[in-house]
């Protein structure tokens, strides 16, 4: 099991390579011996694991998977922070914070892109993307082996599961969601550079779109520096980012697939939120529907600079999320799709106790059990949201001000802290409130009850 955390080590080494070339590129020659550092503290213990691991078969259940993943999550940005803090940007732990932000595609920042090496800005970005991509390379691979009973949350002809050895098409799935990654990474790109981005501004943000990492170029609201259809080309690229990816490999099959209940529940809470922004606001605007489309897919952007009016409701929407494997944060809508037909199913029953109304999702039946372990995960996210909210409000914060820090955090979905509160944004939380937030994002990354799992499973290791 080292040789998948070493092949990540390696590919964090040459992000940081690649970063270094930028800098050049940037005029920012100071800054790359820091990437450069950073390249060789990753590449090298990494390719020493994978060179230690040739021949040796690779093999893991679902759970032992999840214990490697939990240590990636904790180790990575560890190795990613190293640029923040030998630049001087950052202290150890702002850097470290920074970091978990960057690789959970949180988009929590500490600081603004005007005050940091332009390199720093496309390191946030490219972190984030990174980020993305082994969070739908995980749900691919091992959350879709834990689904078990659950009704094809996230399976697809994109990768043929074996609970026994998530492994053994680990390089499948790698493959196909790399180019299905890749493909919309460019789509993106292209748009933003016809709508008039610079080369820089357009390749980080078509980088923390699609993965919803929330971060942007400049410390301004969008519609200060992109055009119209630059804000439609980003909303896009989000909207991409926060649907299951499987569902652009079936569609190269099957059209049908473009129906998924997904993308009618993200419609619905993109169209309901869009409302209340009205009724709180009645004018007519696109902004409504841009930031409520945002707050959705947990990228958390904003178009003006105006606190949100339904602050709470975008925080509750961000908290659903987009779609099971997906780069959005959230509980996901496939769980409370499921949830919601459970409560026809038990509305019918009572209306005629003599009736059978079976659950279905994707043409399946859902089975109690899974619908239970549906519920144990949304009670245990509330858990988290709760006694997150009340541990921030002990370092100093306004019990508001802790409950939409953490939703923030748990849904990763930074950017939304500052939109939806007045006066107040990251560099204001205090160094216990940070140690606080750097595991929630991470649990809202591995969602929960996987964390606790991977734990778990870590423990019976050691």
């Amino acid at each position: 099991m080292l040789r998948p955390l070493g092949a990540i080590w390696v590919a964090i080494g040459l992000a940081a390579g690649i970063t270094a070339i930028v800098a050049m590129a940037l005029g920012e020659a100071s800054i790359v011996p820091v990437f450069g550092m950073t390249a060789a503290i990753g590449a090298f213990p990494g390719g020493l694991l994978v060179l230690a691991t040739q021949g040796v078969p690779v093999r893991a259940r679902a759970v032992d998977a999840l214990g490697l993943a939990l240590f990636v999550w904790l180790t990575t940005p560890l190795i990613a922070a190293i640029p923040f803090y030998l630049s001087a940007s950052f202290n150890m732990l702002d850097g470290t914070f920074e970091a978990f932000s960057a690789v959970t595609t949180t988009g929590a920042i500490l600081q603004n892109p005007e005050d940091l090496p332009r390199a720093l800005v496309f390191w946030r970005a490219l972190l984030s993307w990174l980020g993305g991509y082994a969070t739908l390379l995980l749900a691919a691979a091992v959350f879709a082996a834990l689904d078990k009973d659950a009704p094809a949350i996230r399976r697809s002809v994109l990768l043929t599961i074996d609970r026994d050895n998530v492994f053994s098409h680990l390089g499948l799935a790698a493959g196909r969601i790399a180019l299905i990654y890749a493909t919309l990474s460019a789509c993106i790109w292209v748009g933003l550079m016809f709508s008039g981005q610079s080369l820089f501004s357009a390749t980080t943000l078509a980088m923390s779109a699609l993965s919803t990492g929330g971060f942007l170029p400049v410390s301004e609201p969008l519609n200060a520096f992109l055009s119209g259809p630059g804000i439609l080309v980003l909303a896009i690229g989000c909207l991409f980012g926060a649907l299951n990816i499987s569902m652009f490999w079936d569609a190269l099959r099957d059209r049908k697939s473009l129906l998924d209940p997904d993308l009618v529940g993200v419609a619905f809470l993109v169209v309901g939120l869009s409302g209340l922004s009205y009724l709180a606001m009645p004018a007519f605007s696109l902004d409504h529907g841009f930031n409520a489309l945002f707050a959705v897919t947990t990228s958390g952007y904003a178009v003006s600079d105006h606190v949100s009016p339904i602050a709470v409701a975008a925080l509750f929407a961000a908290l659903v999320g987009g779609a099971a494997a997906s780069t959005s944060g959230g509980v996901k809508i496939s769980r409370i799709m499921l949830l919601w037909r459970r409560l026809d199913a038990e509305l019918s029953r009572l209306a005629d106790p003599s009736s059978i109304a079976p659950v279905r999702f994707r043409d399946r039946s859902a089975p109690d059990r899974a619908l239970l372990a549906i519920w144990t995960y949304v009670l245990g996210f509330s858990a988290v949201l709760g006694l997150g909210g009340v541990a921030l409000s002990l370092t100093g914060l306004e019990f508001s001000e802790a409950f939409a820090a953490v939703a923030a955090a748990l849904a990763n979905a930074g950017p939304l802290f500052e939109s939806t509160s007045e006066g107040i944004n990251w560099r204001d939380v205090s160094s216990n409130a940070k140690l606080v937030l750097i595991p929630v994002m991470v649990l809202g990354r591995l969602e929960v009850l996987a964390a606790l799992a991977a734990v778990w499973a870590l423990l019976r290791r050691i």
